[in-house]
């Protein structure tokens, strides 16, 4: 007679143990998310900052110093982002995609995607598919025009000013 109720006892504690990991596995299935992307949010803020900030001067790339040397890009102290604007507003859309996608290929991975757009044109967009997320940052920019030197005498003649341009830069895996 013990040996039936031990036997009873096992076996209810093996059932009811089974169930309740039937229940815990089918309700955390629910509660499972994909990893969040913080580190495109960073990326994004991150990039745009670097654009806005470093010099066409300081950027080691044989293509920006061609331009630099051939008289195109006439201010090399102007900031990345600057100068991609420059080109945008004189409407040398190939000039913009070309120095945007030199200076980003340095720094961006083959699997992450990224987008440079002005006053929402598209400057320069590496063509990769959309799987997870997107994320975006905003810069407003201005400057003045290419070949316009301000002179001493600048309230008399002020020189002429493009802008502001809303550059966003877009970051996608």
């Amino acid at each position: 007679m013990e040996l039936k109720k031990s036997l009873y006892f096992t076996i209810d504690s093996i059932i009811a143990g089974g169930i309740i990991l039937i229940f815990i596995g089918f309700f955390s299935s629910f509660y499972l998310e994909e990893q969040s992307s913080f580190h495109l949010s960073y990326f994004s803020q991150d990039f745009i900052r670097v654009l806005g900030t470093i010099a066409v001067r300081d950027i080691d790339n044989n293509y920006i110093k061609s331009l630099i040397n051939d008289g195109t890009i006439s201010n090399p102290d102007n900031t990345v982002l600057e100068q991609i604007g420059e080109f945008w507003a004189e409407n040398e859309m190939v000039l913009a995609n070309k120095t945007a996608s030199n200076v980003t290929s340095m720094w961006v991975y083959n699997t992450t995607g990224i987008g440079i757009w002005v006053n929402n044109q598209t400057i320069y967009n590496k063509d990769l598919p959309l799987k997870k997320s997107l994320v975006s940052s905003k810069k407003i920019v201005s400057g003045i025009k290419k070949g316009v030197v301000p002179s001493p005498h600048s309230r008399q003649n002020p020189p002429t000013l493009w802008g502001p341009a809303i550059v966003e830069v877009r970051v996608w895996e």
